[in-house]
């Protein structure tokens, strides 16, 4: 989902580091020995899994488990090699169509997911032997590791959420929590500064106006308007509001039809297949007119293009708060991170941008591959991920285990808790059917940055992106009858 991850390493003499901390950790308090532990090859074997990744903390991470389950299983060596987030797409598919054993486990994200159904292993055998999906966070594992196979009418696990990202609302405590400024905001907009009391995205609008007009900040909330990827997790992050309050859109469901999701109305059209877009109605024009009032508070789009590369570093300078992946608190300076808490998007919702890890249907290790997966993902390992990585987990119960730890900080036990909530309520997604990253999100966010730019009417913008939609449709899964 997300167009990059910034690619701060830990290196490898931290990570050296960290494993000799983890395995006094681990010694104390050992993995657990269900089903889910994974079963170590003959001890005359000596094998490598060979994992392709996207640069960045969680492949670090990644990196991180694999010498720990070495530590547990001396016969399996991991190996995590990784790409720019631009690449990677690319080369995994690549090796994978060639049907080559190169790679063992490949990482995804949400938007790309069912690119890869037809090269990974299908997990569904393995749901409660190996895997614990009721561990899972279930919203975190059904945008990208679950699609809806019509001809089966099953509903097929093709790859492991490893970690919980939401995209929300972060916000400096300091500015908010300030009673003088509170009591200024009420008396000028009748609400409470709180983010966690905004019901809808006028308040959001005011906080805006009353930041940037005071001149306390520079900015105002900082949502990212780059047109290469971003937009396409923006402008839904918004139009959930209107999609969760309008029956016409989603017509009895929670977020959509499952891998068209919000964008799409909430069941198929007269005589379709399928769902049509209906971000070109009235609601998914008000969702695209606050966009731009949000966008407006920021940098110009034609000056800087806020984008997942520096929209942290805008939020730490010059912004009250922002809507952010909350992977990327952990690119926070250390003093803005501690002013930094969370909040739900208003309305009390957030969108998902999990990435996942699926086994290659070409591995010649499956069963390691799948006992490494469920190893990674155990609790035990899933709160060294936040520990050490700070990214959070997509085991419940290792949210617990941090929410109940004494040693961590009023403040990151908050966080946590407002994370683990809205994690289970983020429905706000995208689309990730087939030609989501090839035609949906290039022809959505190029018309929708004309819009910003003022070099095109809403209605016009959101009709012909619709338009490109619908052709899509059609090659896909057929005409309407």
């Amino acid at each position: 989902m997300r167009a990059s991850k910034l690619g701060l390493a830990v290196g490898i003499v931290v990570v050296l580091i960290l494993i000799g901390a983890a395995a006094y950790f681990m010694s104390k308090t050992p993995p657990p020995t269900s089903s889910a532990t994974p079963t170590a090859p003959s001890p005359q074997q000596n094998i490598t899994l060979y994992v392709v990744a996207y640069k960045g903390k969680t492949a670090d991470f990644i990196q991180f488990a694999g010498q720990l389950y070495h530590q547990l299983h001396p016969n399996v060596y991991v190996k995590v090699i990784t790409y720019p987030f631009s690449q990677y797409l690319t080369n995994e598919l690549t090796v994978l169509q060639a049907h080559s054993s190169q790679y063992d486990i490949v990482e995804f994200t949400s938007t790309s997911s069912l690119r890869f159904v037809p090269y990974v292993v299908p997990l569904n055998p393995y749901v409660g032997t190996l895997f614990n999906m009721s561990d899972l966070i279930e919203p975190q594992e059904d945008f990208g590791g679950v699609y809806y196979n019509a001809t089966s009418g099953q509903n097929v696990y093709i790859g492991v959420a490893y970690e919980t990202d939401i995209y929300t609302l972060v916000y400096k405590k300091s500015l908010f929590d300030n009673n003088t400024l509170a009591q200024q905001f009420y008396r000028e907009y009748g609400l409470q500064l709180d983010p966690l009391t905004w019901e809808n995205w006028t308040a959001a609008l005011d906080a805006d106006k009353f930041f940037v007009g005071h001149g306390i900040t520079k900015y105002g909330i900082i949502i990212a308007d780059d047109p290469s990827h971003d937009i396409i997790d923006a402008y839904p992050a918004v139009f959930g509001w209107w999609y969760l309050h309008d029956p016409s859109l989603n017509k009895g469901t929670s977020g959509g039809i499952p891998t068209f999701n919000i964008m799409f109305y909430g069941s198929p059209a007269p005589g379709c297949p399928y769902p049509l877009p209906d971000f070109n109605t009235t609601d998914g024009i008000q969702a695209l007119e606050v966009y731009r009032e949000l966008v407006s508070y920021e940098p110009p789009p034609n000056v800087t293009a806020v984008s997942y590369n520096n929209d942290p570093q805008l939020y730490a300078q010059y912004a009250p708060a922002a809507i952010l992946f909350v992977s990327q608190l952990a690119y926070l300076p250390p003093s803005v991170y501690n002013d930094t808490y969370v909040a739900p998007l208003p309305g009390g919702y957030a969108e998902t941008g999990t990435s996942f890890l699926a086994v290659s249907k070409y591995s010649a290790h499956i069963q390691q591959a799948l006992d490494f997966l469920a190893f990674l993902v155990s609790p035990k390992v899933q709160i060294y991920e936040y520990l050490y990585f700070h990214h959070f987990p997509i085991s419940k119960e290792a949210f617990q285990m941090l929410l109940s730890n004494s040693t961590l900080s009023s403040h990151e036990r908050e966080i946590l808790k407002e994370v683990y909530q809205a994690a289970q309520n983020a429905w706000a997604n995208p689309p990730n059917i087939p030609p989501t990253a090839q035609v949906l999100i290039p022809t959505f966010n190029q018309e929708v940055y004309m819009y910003l730019l003022g070099q095109m009417d809403a209605q016009t913008a959101m009709n012909s992106a619709a338009r490109s939609w619908i052709n899509a449709l059609v090659q896909t899964y057929g005409p309407c009858h």
